[in-house]
C-alpha cells in the first residue's frame, strides 16, 4: 500500500513551546493503533522545497499529545531526521542529515512506551528516540506539513504495520 499526502500552505502540527500557540492543520492519515505492540514502517520521500516541508510517521491522541518522525527540510535546505514529541508543549530534536529526500522511519510501541528509527536501507536502523506518551486510544499513520511553504507532497510506499514487540530497540534490527 502507498499513500500520498499533499500539504497545503502554512501547515504543520506544533504547539510553540516559548507561546504554546497550537498549529495542528496539516493533512494525515491515521488509523487506530493496534492493542499491544507494534511496528509500523515506511519509505518516506517528500518534495522539501522550503524550510520545515516534511512527511512523517505520526502517534496521535489529541492536539496535545501526540508524536512524529518526520522525514525534514532543516534551515540549511538538507533532508534531516526530526523527532518532535507534545505532551502539553512540543519539544523539537534534529537527528541527523541525509544525502537525499528520502528514508525508512518505523515506529514501535513497546509496552507503554515509544521508539523512533530511522533507516537508509529499511534493513539496519538507528535509534531516535525513546519516549512515553501517557494517552489512550492513539492512532497512528502518516503526515505531511509545510509550515513556512506553499505545499509539499510525501509520498509513504512499503508501509508495514507488524503486531508484535521488537526484540531490542538498540541493536538496529
Amino acid at each position: 500500500m502507498d499513500v500520498r499526502i499533499e500539504a497545503g500552505a502554512k501547515t504543520d502540527w506544533f504547539v510553540d513551546p516559548g507561546t504554546e500557540a497550537v498549529t495542528a492543520n496539516a493533512p494525515s492519515r491515521l488509523e487506530p493503533a493496534p492493542a499491544g505492540d507494534f511496528m509500523l514502517s515506511a519509505l518516506v520521500e517528500a518534495e522539501l522545497r522550503e524550510t520545515f516541508d516534511a512527511g512523517a510517521l505520526v502517534v496521535w491522541a489529541n492536539d496535545r499529545t501526540w508524536a512524529k518522525l518526520a522525514l525534514e527540510r532543516n534551515p540549511e535546505g538538507r533532508p534531516t531526521i526530526v523527532s518532535v514529541v507534545t505532551r502539553g508543549v512540543s519539544d523539537d530534536c534534529n537527528s541527523y542529515a541525509l544525502a537525499g529526500a528520502r528514508a525508512w522511519l518505523r515506529i514501535a510501541r513497546i509496552g507503554a512506551a515509544y521508539a523512533f528509527h530511522a533507516s537508509e536501507n529499511g534493513e539496519r536502523w538507528q535509534l531516535i528516540r525513546h519516549f512515553r506518551l501517557d494517552a489512550d486510544g492513539v492512532r497512528i499513520g502518516f503526515e505531511s506539513q509545510s509550515p513556512l511553504g506553499e505545499g509539499c507532497a510525501a509520498t509513504f510506499s512499503h508501509c508495514e504495520l507488524v503486531q508484535g514487540t521488537l526484540a531490542d530497540l538498540r541493536d538496529g534490527s
